[in-house]
């Protein structure tokens, strides 16, 4: 293939020319600055000697938040529904996956480094809220309860392991990557090789959240996104490309060479859910209300939302890609996701599957949804909409060769734009600091300071006011969620009927007596008939997965509990507009981006604890009690009574710890109200004080400034 070839000389004059720019900038920009631009000249080298090394894949990412949806969508876009690759509920557990063609089907598991765990065990000492410490903690504490000494498997850094068949590999891949599996809190990345005509030239990775907590894996997930041809990127429709999401969507993912870009509106069941109710006689739903009674309906009404939210975002980020005189490229690639596709890879997997075959989650969904359909397997296929996404990535393995013509004329034009947003990036800041110090004097400083103190108790008011509506919610979720973990209770109760048959051998006693042969007379022999007997039976490891699936459906409940009453992101906008708000921003008594900044900063990090139960106790004492086959039915009895205490042992401690952890997350609530107080007028003093201080040497300050702006100014010019 022609295009392969590499035209090292583009390459080196555009590193060159960036070698320039950091040689100019040296003495005057930031350090941070500086890093930056080496950044960018090390993942430019690491893109571009990745493209032209031999037998070079088409690389196509899964990308999107924890929960979702990633693993499920590639299971059943690659796996015919089969589970497959795990799902991973919270951030913790999230692990790369990266799958090849192989003529051998393998494993290969990548740990921590001895370095990288070291750093994870000293986050885990440290008592703070922040999402980096708690899941650092987290994963110690499985490490711990699993009985695992890392140190081995830390030292030998990696491993492969054969297999033969999908059962073989679930196993292996819940033991590695599965929520609970034994090795999962010491995996960095697996890749899996298989021997299947579909991975063939391709290379297709299931990324963690990019809202990954765990560094080491966020910058492994990054190093993948800077090497992605095609990414399909899963938002889910309940908050369809919320802020999060928008800012990956928009600032990273077509910057990095990117060259087809898929929206998809993950979990649509879940989205249509929110808008269905039965009718009522008095009931009546017109045709723009957000409501609906069957599930077609619902569907054309999320349709519509779900797009017209796409089209608004894609045609502002346009507009602006346009004003800063982006690539006509680049603009194609974002164009294209103002037309999301709406999936539901669940409603997809039960589509034609009987009832008998539902998981308990399929079971609960298939309830919730029959209420509204007069059609059920066609309404499955309305939402799982899984041919279309097919089609699609049929489509572009198919264009692999072109997408890839496409991306090798793209590498500099690319990494111009990187390069032109860093330096107006830097520009901005920089503007801004000398606005500040031109603007404001020693005594107007410390004039605006005391001004921003004495509003404080206002601001106290209002965030006690935000917090206090979040106590409401979290009350009434409450009170919904342990209906909802008794009803869950209810579906774990009964255990699975196995049947098995065995040869029973009986013997009977047969004459050998002759009449008219006196010396037999008496005599006789034992003779044996076989024949096969079915029973039924049930075995205990059942009743231990029973116990696992309530405890993890039970624990994503009381997680939602916390999720549906606490939107993140809903209160961190809520606290920034307290603060915001209490100040006369138009006032020149403020300088309001550098204030917002500095809110900014100060609220988001704010963040939510995740909650965890240990069952490891009551799967234990059935496991130990019960072994083999349980066949008569006073141990059948026993095994069932056995589980059904402990489903309600683990249903009271469910509904303890829930009731428990409401009590304490909103002792947590007014502590985080605190900080927030605390920390905002910390973050406003450090600030203040760095300003008087340069105002000490502000007409220095100033002039070192403008001659950076001058240098950056100039260094746009040049990039063409």
């Amino acid at each position: 293939m022609e295009f392969f070839t590499a035209d090292n000389r583009e390459f080196e004059t555009f590193i060159n020319d960036v070698d320039i720019i950091i040689s100019d900038v040296s003495g005057h920009a930031k350090t941070e600055d500086i890093d930056g631009l080496n950044k960018l000249i090390k993942n430019f080298k690491i893109k571009t000697g990745d493209f032209y090394r031999e037998n070079r894949k088409l690389n196509i990412g899964v990308v999107g938040q924890v929960k979702a949806g990633k693993s499920s969508f590639l299971n059943t876009l690659l796996f015919g529904g089969q589970e497959i690759l795990p799902k991973a509920s919270t951030p913790k557990t999230a692990t790369l996956t990266k799958m090849e063609y192989s003529e051998e089907n393998i494993i290969q598991i990548e740990y921590y480094s001895l370095e990288e765990w070291e750093v994870l065990a000293d986050n885990a000492m440290v008592d703070l809220d922040d999402e980096i410490y708690t899941s650092a903690r987290e994963i110690v504490d499985m490490v711990r309860r699993n009985g695992l000494d890392v140190d081995p498997y830390l030292e030998k850094g990696s491993e492969r392991i054969c297999f033969d068949s999908y059962d073989d590999l679930i196993q292996n891949l819940n033991d590695y990557v599965g929520e609970d599996g034994r090795y999962t809190p010491i995996i960095k990345a697996v890749t899996l090789y298989l021997n299947k005509e579909d991975f063939r030239g391709i290379s297709i990775v299931d990324t963690p959240g990019l809202n990954d907590p765990i560094a080491s894996r966020t910058i492994r997930t990054k190093e993948f996104m800077e090497l992605c041809d095609v990414v399909f990127f899963l938002s889910q429709s309940g908050s369809f490309l919320d802020k999060s999401d928008w800012v990956l969507l928009s600032s990273q993912l077509p910057q990095k060479g990117v060259k087809r870009l898929v929206l998809i509106a993950s979990k649509y069941d879940s989205g249509i859910r929110d808008i269905l109710r039965v009718q009522d006689e008095d009931d009546d739903f017109n045709e723009g209300e957000n409501v609906a009674d069957n599930i077609p309906k619902a569907c054309k009404i999320i349709k519509k939302k779900l797009s017209k939210r796409a089209k608004s975002k894609v045609d502002e980020f346009v507009r602006d890609l346009e004003e800063r005189g982006s690539s006509p490229e680049l603009i194609e690639v974002i164009k294209k996701c103002a037309d999301p596709l709406m999936v539901s890879s669940l409603a997809y997997n039960m589509t034609g599957k009987p009832e008998l075959e539902f998981t308990s989650e399929e079971r609960n969904i298939y309830s919730a949804l029959k209420l509204f359909s007069n059609d059920m397997d066609s309404d499955l296929k309305l939402l799982g909409n899984f041919d279309e996404v097919k089609g699609l990535f049929d489509k572009v393995v198919t264009e692999k060769e072109h997408i890839l013509e496409q991306k090798t004329k793209s590498f500099v034009p690319n990494a111009k734009e990187e390069l032109k947003n860093l330096l107006l990036g830097y520009k901005d800041k920089t503007e801004n600091r000398v606005q500040v110090l031109e603007t404001n004097d020693r005594e107007q400083l410390i004039e605006q300071k005391k001004q921003i103190e004495s509003q404080m108790s206002a601001i106290k008011a209002d965030i006690a006011t935000v917090f206090g509506e979040i106590n409401a919610k979290l009350e009434s979720e409450k009170a919904e969620g342990v209906r909802e973990l008794r009803e869950a209770s209810k579906d774990y109760l009964d255990i699975k009927e196995r049947s098995g048959s065995k040869t029973v051998t009986t013997s009977y006693e047969v004459s050998d007596s002759r009449l008219l042969l006196p010396r037999t007379w008496g005599t006789s022999h034992t003779e044996y008939e076989s024949h096969v007997e079915h029973y039924s039976y049930c075995i205990a490891a059942d009743a231990v997965e029973n116990l696992h699936k309530f405890s993890m459906e039970a624990t994503n409940k009381i997680e939602e509990v916390f999720t549906d009453a606490i939107q993140i992101k809903e209160i961190k906008r809520k606290l920034l507009n307290v603060v915001v708000d209490n100040f006369d921003m138009g006032s020149e008594k403020y300088d309001s981006s550098l204030f917002r900044i500095m809110v900014e900063e100060t609220v988001s990090a704010i963040e939510f604890p995740i909650f965890n139960i240990d069952i490891s106790d009551a799967m234990d004492g059935i496991a130990g009690r019960f072994s083999g086959e349980v066949t008569s039915a006073s141990q059948k009895n026993e095994l069932s009574t056995a589980l059904s205490n402990a489903v309600s042992k683990i249903y009271d401690e469910l509904c303890n710890g829930l009731i428990g952890s409401v009590k304490n997350f909103k002792d947590e609530l007014m502590n985080i109200g605190h900080k927030v107080q605390d920390s905002l007028l910390s973050n406003i003093e450090s600030e203040f004080e760095l300003l008087l201080e340069q105002c000490e040497n502000k007409d220095k300050e100033v002039a070192e400034y403008r001659e950076y702006l001058s240098i950056l100014e100039k260094e746009l010019g040049t990039i063409k």
